[in-house]
């Protein structure tokens, strides 16, 4: 009689326990994850130019995007040092600001840790932008994923050259894979999206041939630093602005969106 007892108990803890288990197991999927997997290793955020020491709007659009990918992401590259365009805007104590700073405070104020912000302060371009990511951060990081986020007028050219710079041999370890995000292009006027995505397609048409010429990292680096404008040493010692930026000022509306 007792022994019957004791095995209906034992019965009836092993019932309790088993059911407490699929309860909380149910819970467990039920319930958000406080602690989400992380998909990214950075989003990385190219510069658009600046409003004094501010982002300007359509950055600002692409930074607020990149804050949707908090929860998914172990840091944010923020880009560049500036453009060859304009000079650099200057602070109060009249030191220029980088736009990767500008960048990284308006993140900041935004609540993202300052650890988690990555500054890639040296690009005067698109190109720079990526040969930079990569050099600088990715590569010694050991990253393998990547979110790009850019305005939908700059979306095409920043993809084509993210994916021919990363793709250039010697690579380390895994291919990166990046992903692409565009978002709309805040604050600007009709005639400036129309005039910036006149420029891009132009600019990236012209683009073509180099990445077809330049295969490898020592290329790139003999493309960069030897005939690239931005990153070059001026071939005349009195050599000031150069057709592209003659280019980009005679044009008001272009003018505007850097």
């Amino acid at each position: 009689m007792a022994r019957g007892r004791r095995r209906r108990l034992a019965i009836t803890a092993a019932l309790a326990t088993l059911t407490a288990c699929v309860t909380l197991h149910w819970l467990a999927g039920a319930l958000p994850d406080p602690h989400p997997p992380t998909r990214y290793d950075a989003v990385v955020v190219p510069g658009g130019g600046m409003d004094g020491i501010r982002p300007l709007p359509w950055v600002a659009a692409r930074l607020d995007a990149a804050l949707h990918h908090e929860a998914h992401a172990r840091y944010f590259v923020v880009l560049s040092r500036g453009t060859t365009h304009k000079p650099p805007p200057r602070d109060a104590e009249g030191f220029p600001v980088d736009e990767a700073a500008a960048s990284a405070a308006y993140l900041l104020e935004r609540g993202v840790p300052a650890p988690r912000l990555l500054l890639e302060a040296w690009s005067l371009d698109t190109i720079g932008n990526a040969v930079f990511t990569r050099l600088m951060h990715a590569e010694p990081r050991g990253w393998t994923e990547l979110l790009v986020i850019t305005s939908n007028i700059h979306l095409p050219r920043t993809r084509a050259i993210f994916e021919w710079v990363f793709a250039l041999p010697p690579t380390r370890g895994r291919r990166v894979s990046i992903d692409y995000e565009g978002v709309a292009e805040r604050g600007l006027s009709p005639e400036q999206i129309a005039s910036r995505d006149l420029k891009e397609r132009q600019a990236l048409e012209r683009l073509q041939g180099t990445m077809a010429r330049v295969r490898d990292l020592a290329e790139l680096h003999a493309f960069l630093f030897q005939e690239h404008s931005a990153y070059a040493a001026p071939k005349l010692a009195t050599e000031s602005a150069t057709p592209k930026v003659r280019e980009v000022h005679s044009d008001s509306a272009l003018a505007a969106t850097y």
